[in-house]
């Protein structure tokens, strides 16, 4: 029996936490139905996003040894497509996973079976509607400008009918000045709301507040600046954000396509002193700050940028890391954000980890790129994100990892997949003794193992030959770290999997590449040299997928407010 499970077989309190967590909670009414038809089976369920599904399955014969196979399909299509298989989580008895880069508003017929017989296959199926990318509007609030006062959002809409708060009809925005006399310039307490083409700038402390009520909300297209408290000894003051929440109930929030730039406020770095004369953590201002919330959430196409006088602490994160709730909240989704701006984690992906999905995002200027320090339910997605460079603080070269793994005390035995990431080494500015980029792939450096981690198809190039590419805790064999078919420019520190299909080297980009092109030149290493992993790099060129975020040919990657919009 792992620490966690002998924890959670002396606590009945915290076994039955993280049941309620796996299994899920009650949630109000959500705006677009999750599902749509009837489960064959009423153990096995899902859970939708605009273009992943979350899926939870409890059968009779459920064990480690026999996995669980996912084959999904647009309704009414006549060919099925195999998914990665779902987890089994021992703890609890349940297989748990997701299937990603769906359709909006499409309805899947998904099934499930046990691998229990080599002549005959018994599917247990389901069907699930991901969400629409229209939200219907009922009735339009218009919002002049306003200085020195809180908008109160308290009118609620329906599933049916949302309530839209937005700026007048022919001008082009609404501005919140908060003039530094207000905490918040937009207090939130109602659900199925949509706040639109809003400036926000100059609060007290927050931007946005969602509130008690809240849930199914969409945040979209509004500019926030200007946030975050100043401390006594000048620093800035930690989890004032531009969109926050200590709300827990807090289900179904859609942040997409926001500009959050320049808080007022700012963090200091690992290298900076604070009041009393002692080396802190970074504390300072975030752009999204959610603490154990419900989740269902939705956070993409956002960008987050500053100088570097008003630094985040974490861009995107919350809390209870040592929870098994944490952020951004089971079933969740954040995706195409570029990202840049602090002294800890561009995004702070730690706690339960239930079904969360992070891909896509462009992560720059930050300490570390994504943590998932704490991962205690699982699993969590991390897949074809870039990592650009990595600063320790202001003075000296040291750098930070691209994903901080690691547990926290009765937490821990989450599963995370890390799929075809890419992480850059820029060049550094004259007299710098190395590159930019991070200084290790996948590093330990949040505490001490209990965490299962599969790593393919990564692209780990780090700052040093002799640094670290992949270093864990473990002591004695452990096979739950299983990493494999990476390209690796540093060693492989770990008692796991250590890499039988890894490739040696650095990698070689393509020459004369569009901005958002990271492909691989044919001659590089990890060309055409990945492995097959279903649904996540389907339809891939040549005779097998190019390692890292972007397989050749493709469309030139998109991150950003103007990401995937129509030209």
């Amino acid at each position: 029996m792992n620490n966690l499970a002998h924890s959670l077989s002396r606590g009945a309190a915290t076994a039955a936490l993280l049941i309620t967590c796996a299994l899920g909670a009650e949630n109000p009414k959500p705006a677009i139905q999750p599902t749509s038809g009837t489960p064959k089976s009423a153990n096995a369920r899902a859970v939708c996003t605009f273009e992943s599904i979350g899926l939870y399955w409890t059968p009779a014969k459920g064990a480690k040894e026999n996995p669980c196979r996912v084959q999904y399909r647009v309704s009414g299509e006549p060919a099925w497509r195999d998914a990665l298989p779902l987890w089994f989580d021992e703890r609890i008895g349940e297989y748990r996973g997701s299937i990603v880069q769906l359709r909006s508003g499409t309805t899947y017929e998904v099934r499930l079976a046990l691998e229990t017989s080599p002549t005959s296959t018994t599917w247990t199926d389901l069907k699930a509607r991901t969400w629409n990318e229209k939200f219907p509007i009922a009735r339009t609030i218009e919002v002049g400008d306003l200085k020195s006062k809180t908008l109160q959002v308290d009118q609620s809409g329906t599933a049916g009918g949302y309530v839209l708060y937005t700026h007048r009809a022919g001008a082009a925005t609404a501005t919140l000045d908060g003039a530094d006399a207000v905490d918040q310039c937009v207090n939130v307490k109602a659900s199925f709301v949509i706040l639109r083409g809003l400036t926000i700038l100059s609060p007290k402390i927050h931007g946005i507040v969602l509130g008690e009520g809240s849930h199914d909300i969409v945040i979209e297209g509004c500019d926030i600046s200007g946030w975050g408290r100043i401390a006594q000894d000048g620093w800035g003051v930690d989890y004032d954000a531009a969109v926050f929440s200590k709300f827990q109930p807090l289900t179904r929030v859609v942040v997409q396509r926001n500009r959050m730039h320049d808080p007022r406020s700012n963090s200091n770095s690992w290298q900076e002193f604070r009041e009393g004369g002692g080396r802190y953590h970074p504390m300072g201002p975030q752009a999204i700050f959610f603490s154990n919330c419900e989740g269902n959430h939705v956070l993409r196409y956002n960008e987050f940028t500053t100088d570097d006088k008003h630094f985040c602490n974490d861009i995107f994160g919350g809390e209870n890391n040592t929870s098994l709730r944490g952020y951004p909240g089971a079933d969740s989704d954040v995706y195409g954000n570029r990202l840049e701006g602090c002294w800890d984690d561009g995004l702070e992906i730690e706690g339960g980890g239930c079904n969360v999905r992070v891909w896509g995002n462009y992560l720059d200027r930050t300490m570390v790129k994504i943590a998932i320090a704490g991962l205690s339910v699982g699993p969590t997605y991390i897949f074809r994100n870039v990592a650009g460079s990595s600063r320790f603080g202001h003075e000296g070269w040291g750098g930070g990892p691209f994903i901080k793994m690691g547990h926290a005390p009765l937490t821990g035995g989450g599963r995370a997949y890390i799929f075809h990431n890419t992480v850059l080494q820029p060049e550094g500015p004259p007299g710098a003794p190395d590159t930019m980029g991070c200084n290790e792939g996948l590093s330990q450096s949040g505490g001490p193992e209990l965490l299962g981690i599969v790593s393919r198809n990564n692209i780990f190039h780090i700052r040093k030959v002799g640094g670290a590419s992949i270093r864990d805790a473990s002591k004695e064999p452990n096979p739950e770290y299983d990493y494999d078919y990476d390209l690796l420019s540093g060693k492989v520190v770990s008692t796991g999997s250590k890499e039988p299909h890894g490739i040696k080297g650095a990698p070689i980009y393509a020459a004369h590449r569009a901005p958002g092109d990271f492909a691989l030149d044919p001659a590089s290493p990890g060309f055409d040299a990945g492995e097959v992993i279903p649904n996540f790099n389907d339809g891939f060129a040549g005779k097998a997928p190019d390692v890292g975020a972007f397989e050749a040919g493709s469309s030139p990657m998109e991150f950003g407010v103007k990401a995937h919009l129509p030209r």
